[in-house]
């Protein structure tokens, strides 16, 4: 059963359209997060459902109960939507002790006080407070205000939890300590949960789906295998993990059942054979006729799919071979990272265990499975 429900969702601040007709649904009990970059309209979607942002277009639907529609004037108030919301700034009060900053839901809703001191130890102990109700809020670390800023958002129960980039302001080592307890408590709680971050680590450790946004639309929705091993189009390629390109040598050509492709390497043109399941489409916009073209077209590895090795070895039957010369190696501690020049300008970053030492000038061949290589037009 959905619990959030966002249908034609739009978003605009004078010329700018942030938000661009969205449709998206987050089912009970999932962890659902918004990914892209900065302006891409992630916050303000998180907004409109929290309903401190009003949308232009579109409706908004919680736990069954229509929220907001454009169309018929419906705005429920943000303190009438059951939410729970964490955002980067923590809003701990400073004059309050940890139990005071936890109960004030509670108190706002006129809760007996032995409700109060019960569900505030509950969720104390759910986020690994407990006693530590008397603490005055100056003297939380970062992480601890982050765990009562969690549980105060959970303390009254609500219907859907919203955090906007919660872990922010932690420093690298407490932040993916965080990720993983943050999940802990999410699947033990069992709350709907829409989570918005630029960190593509944090959305692959916490989510059981990510929606990736760029330029107001979604580019793609999928499980974090999915985005990361299937990305729709070359931006979520892009944006989601390490990324290699190399450029094509005009158009590729798909007969239905496979994709032939060529392009210029060290020594000369190569032609490829590639499954049709490789050609991926590209992501239309309005206006642009939704053309994917092959003008730009590039083929898609990631590094860790590509192995490097002597010139001319063997090879098995479902990998393709890509002649390359080392261009430079870096040393990184448990492993090396290679620079490798295969033609017409193009560099492959590729990393390699530290037994297969490779010396810059050398001509080695790379090899990679034909299903771990996507043609983006």
């Amino acid at each position: 059963m959905p619990d959030v429900t966002l249908t034609g969702l739009v978003k605009r601040f004078g010329a700018l359209t942030a938000v661009d007709h969205i449709d998206l649904t987050v089912t009970e009990g999932e962890m659902v997060t918004l990914l892209g970059p900065s302006g891409c309209g992630k916050t303000t979607t998180l907004r409109m459902v929290a309903g401190l942002e009003v949308a232009d277009a579109g409706s908004i639907r919680i736990g069954g109960a229509t929220v907001f529609d454009r169309a018929v004037g419906i705005d429920v108030p943000s303190e009438r939507r059951n939410l729970g919301m964490v955002f980067q700034s923590y809003a701990i009060w400073p004059h309050m002790t940890v139990f005071e900053n936890v109960a004030y839901p509670l108190r706002m809703r006129r809760a007996p006080m032995a409700e109060r001191r019960r569900k505030v130890s509950e969720v104390l102990a759910l986020v690994g407070l407990s006693g530590r109700e008397d603490t005055p809020a100056t003297n939380l670390s970062g992480g601890q205000q982050q765990r009562v800023a969690l549980a105060r958002a959970l303390v009254f129960e609500p219907q859907v939890l919203l955090l906007d980039e919660p872990l922010s302001n932690l420093d690298a080592k407490l932040r993916e300590h965080m990720r993983f307890e943050l999940r802990v408590m999410q699947s033990r709680v069992g709350v709907t949960t829409l989570y918005v971050t630029h960190d593509q680590e944090e959305a692959l450790t916490l989510s059981d789906r990510i929606v990736v946004m760029n330029e107001g639309h979604i580019e793609q929705a999928g499980t974090p295998r999915e985005i990361y091993e299937q990305p729709a189009t070359r931006f979520v390629a892009e944006f989601i993990g390490k990324a290699n390109f190399i450029p094509l040598a005009g158009a590729a050509d798909s007969d239905g059942t496979s994709v032939r492709v060529r392009l210029t390497t060290e020594d000369g043109t190569l032609a490829l054979v590639l499954p049709r399941s490789a050609l991926r489409a590209a992501a239309p916009r309005k206006g642009d006729g939704g053309d994917a073209g092959a003008r730009g077209a590039c083929l898609f590895i990631r590094p860790e799919k590509v192995s490097i090795g002597a010139r001319g070895g063997a090879l098995a039957g479902d990998r393709l071979r890509l002649p390359a010369r080392v261009a430079g190696r870096a040393y990184l501690g448990d492993r090396n990272e290679y620079l490798l020049a295969v033609g017409d300008g193009v560099e492959l970053r590729v990393q390699a265990a530290l037994g297969d030492d490779w010396a810059p000038g050398q001509t080695v061949d790379l090899s990679v499975g034909r299903a771990d290589v996507m043609v983006y037009p």
